[in-house]
């Protein structure tokens, strides 16, 4: 764990150099704030600490898997509590906002609406409890896109499919003649997942305006017409029972033996550029694929951080001030590592993403833009691990060569209980 302390440093060097030139803050002036996040939001905390002369920021480095149970903890004692925080799981926010553990700042009469407004369209789904509150802003937005090899798709002589059911008969047409060629590897949960929530699945949805009832139906006909899908793909060979990080699909990646993936907004950077090492110029971006039976795309989400705040601190103005400046400063979100969820922040990030030379074209970021149109609505914060559940229910199953649709009543019978035992009641519709 490490804390730092840069304003003090920043302000004691301007006083021994400018004592005679310019005022300092005095040390009772100072307001002072206590901050929890993962090192790669240390620069934002430290942007906004460099922008206001009197506060001064506590960083603490805490990891992922130890937040939920450090704040819990933290919270218990009385002590060592932040007063703002980021939450590196779209998940935390709800177990942080129960009877039990109250600690996020309610936002919705402190940030102005023009502010909140100004983020893309259900990005802040996950900080919205079902109640009209809002109780975290959103760092970043993960839906998914049709990530694709734009030599291999010129030289099959194959269009960039816009329907599911394309993107069956494009992967289908590319595996001809036992070439080997892949269309994407489905042994993990979010993957598997984008499959039916696209398809209007209702697999843990909150029934609006009622945020303790969970839509759970996992043999819906929609759920079945999708689990199919995949099913023929994995018997055709077009799809890998594997999981998309696997060493063995990796190599075939490396291999100019993937036509296309599914993945979030990040998975080019960080997966594709990264670990598939795609060439320069090669990386096509396709609009997320509808069914044919829907008028629009409908685009799950893999990932996403969250700013909240401590709803009892000493300092509710500055910890807001806080909260609004990572979140819409374009200068601190023009070098983030994801897509800003800000949309006027995420117009330079995108213009540095197009202008890389790294995709196929130049306009990859307008894409994204949007498909965040049609990202889920029902993509929020659950008192339940979806992930693990379904990990679960069907992931080793599934990669052990059962077909989904087979898994699917199990599936069902895994997140009901799981709904149950975080306390929601359950519909199924």
């Amino acid at each position: 764990m490490k804390t730092y302390s840069r304003h003090m440093l920043k302000t004691t060097m301007l006083a021994l150099a400018v004592t005679a030139v310019a005022p300092v803050a005095s040390a009772q002036d100072i307001t002072k704030l206590l901050v929890w996040g993962d090192p790669i939001r240390e620069p934002f905390y430290k942007a906004f600490d460099e922008a206001r002369d009197s506060i001064e920021l506590e960083f603490v480095a805490i990891a992922r898997n130890e937040m939920i149970a450090k704040l819990q903890l933290a919270l218990q004692s009385g002590d060592g509590i932040p007063d703002a925080i980021f939450l590196q799981d779209t998940n935390f926010s709800a177990p942080l906002k129960t009877r039990r553990v109250d600690y996020l700042m309610e936002l919705q009469d402190k940030v102005p609406q023009a502010t909140i407004d100004g983020f893309y369209p259900t990005s802040n789904s996950v900080c919205e409890p079902g109640d009209g509150t809002l109780v975290c802003l959103r760092n970043d937005i993960a839906h998914f896109m049709l990530w694709y090899n734009e030599p291999l798709m010129e030289e099959l002589g194959l269009e960039v499919p816009t329907t599911w059911e394309e993107y069956e008969s494009v992967a289908l047409a590319a595996a001809a003649n036992d070439s080997g060629i892949v269309s994407g590897a489905v042994a993990m949960h979010i993957p598997l997942m984008n499959f039916l929530y696209s398809n209007g699945c209702n697999l843990a949805i909150p029934v609006e305006g009622k945020r303790d009832v969970l839509n759970i139906n996992a043999t819906a006909p929609q759920c079945v017409e999708a689990a199919q899908l995949v099913d023929r793909m994995l018997d055709a060979g077009t799809l890998a029972r594997v999981a998309p990080f696997d060493p063995e699909f990796v190599e075939l990646a490396k291999s100019n033996k993937l036509l296309m993936i599914p993945g979030p907004t990040w998975f080019g950077e960080f997966i594709i550029k990264k670990r598939y090492e795609f060439p320069e110029g090669t990386v096509g971006i396709g609009m997320t694929p509808k069914w044919e039976s829907q008028d629009q795309p409908l685009a799950w989400s893999w990932g996403g951080g969250m700013w909240g705040g401590w709803k009892d601190t000493k300092h509710p103005e500055e910890v807001v001030d806080l909260l609004t400046f990572v979140t819409t400063d374009v200068d601190v979100n023009r070098t983030a590592v994801t897509m800003p969820a800000y949309q006027p922040a995420s117009v330079e990030w995108g213009a540095a993403f197009d202008g890389s030379g790294y995709y196929a074209a130049g306009d990859g970021f307008q894409t994204m833009v949007d498909a965040a149109t049609y990202a889920h609505p029902g993509y929020v914060s659950l008192r339940l691990d979806a992930r693990s559940s379904f990990n679960k229910a069907v992931v080793n199953d599934l990669a052990a060569g059962a077909s989904f649709e087979s898994l699917l009543p199990q599936l069902q019978e895994e997140f009901v209980n799981a709904a149950k035992l975080a306390r929601y009641q359950v519909v199924v519709e």
